[in-house]
């Protein structure tokens, strides 16, 4: 039996492709199963790119093909008896919301459509579960949460915290990362921000305007991302949208204190592992990371409780309950399409 991994393509992300390298080889490790990946050829920017990804999906073959994200509508030119789609998040329609054409392209051919046509839909988290039931309705109730794992290349690093001048870690810069209230919040802090992702003129002139001493970042490898989260102090991840929430349990595993959004999923998924504030409130963010700075006792506390919680997310779980739903999907297979 093969299973068929299909990402997205080169240039357009990495956490995606990372989580799902992850699980890849965990079931690699864990099973008899027999596992590829394939990356659509284009980057999904208007319909001819999308109809030439459609196009190229229709020459796949496998037993299981599994859409790991992203590109959602890869599943209308799959065989739906034979296909899982993994949805993240509902950005690209909470986004949208108040551009009901845009809203209605994702809608129908990102979510509806391509949840109507796979045979098993996934999702990270049940809040994300939740949103799809707010949009699309009771189609979304076939839809089950297999909750995200960390690699374990993260793995717990002690070091000395540098209160006098403590490395503070932000993974990613898109808007939902609330980079500007982040940078707001340090302003005149003894501190260095380390950015991993592409900045923005408007970030760059935040940076400049709040004087903000800090490293950029772009493009690195999986080896180089721990490499900054080993040197860092405090993993800074005020989000005012996410569908999970990975940089909160990688921190908790290597054992960096954590600040993160008093909403879900983050404040479900760190579980009193880290340090919760509004991610609206400016002030609140700087409170928190001066008591992270501060208060060694708590967080102390944090950093026990943080490898406590990596426990609960390990990528052998995770890969676990994918492999099962692949064996389920193959056995109501015919014989002959089973050793696609």
């Amino acid at each position: 039996m093969m299973v068929t991994y299909l990402l997205r393509s080169p240039g357009t992300g990495h956490s995606i492709e990372e989580l799902f390298g992850s699980i890849q080889r965990e079931i690699d490790q864990q099973s008899s199963l027999q596992t590829t990946r394939i990356q659509l050829p284009y980057v999904s920017r208007g319909w001819w790119s999308v109809f030439q990804n459609l196009r190229f999906v229709r020459t796949i073959s496998g037993t299981v093909f599994h859409i790991t994200g992203d590109v959602h509508y890869a599943a209308l030119a799959l065989p739906a008896s034979q296909t899982v789609l993994t949805i993240h998040d509902c950005n690209a329609l909470e986004k949208n919301r108040k551009r009901p054409w845009r809203y209605a392209v994702f809608w129908l051919f990102w979510y509806y459509l391509p949840i109507l046509r796979a045979h098993v839909v996934t999702t990270v988290s049940e809040k994300t579960r939740q949103e799809l039931l707010r949009h699309v309705g009771r189609l979304a109730q076939k839809v089950v949460v297999v909750a995200n794992g960390y690699d374990p290349v993260f793995a717990y690093r002690p070091a000395r915290f540098h209160k006098a001048q403590p490395v503070l870690l932000q993974i990613g810069t898109s808007p939902n990362k609330n980079l500007p209230r982040l940078i707001a919040a340090i302003a005149d802090l003894a501190c260095t921000l380390v950015i991993v992702g592409p900045l923005t003129a408007e970030l760059m002139r935040a940076l400049q305007q709040y004087r903000i001493h800090y490293r950029n970042y772009v493009d690195l490898n999986r080896a180089e991302v721990i490499q900054l989260y080993e040197s860092c102090d405090i993993v800074t991840f005020v989000s005012t949208y996410e569908g999970f929430g990975m940089p909160i349990l990688e921190a908790n595993a290597i054992g960096r204190a954590v600040i993160t959004s008093n909403i879900t999923p983050m404040c479900t998924i760190a579980a009193g592992s880290a340090l919760l504030v509004d991610p609206t409130d400016t002030n609140a963010v700087r409170q928190g990371i001066l008591r992270l700075i501060q208060d060694d006792v708590y967080r102390q506390a944090l950093l026990e409780a943080g490898l406590r919680n990596a426990q609960r997310y390990m990528i052998a779980a995770s890969a676990s309950q994918y492999a099962a739903l692949y064996r389920e999907i193959a056995s109501h297979l015919p014989l002959s399409e089973q050793v696609a």
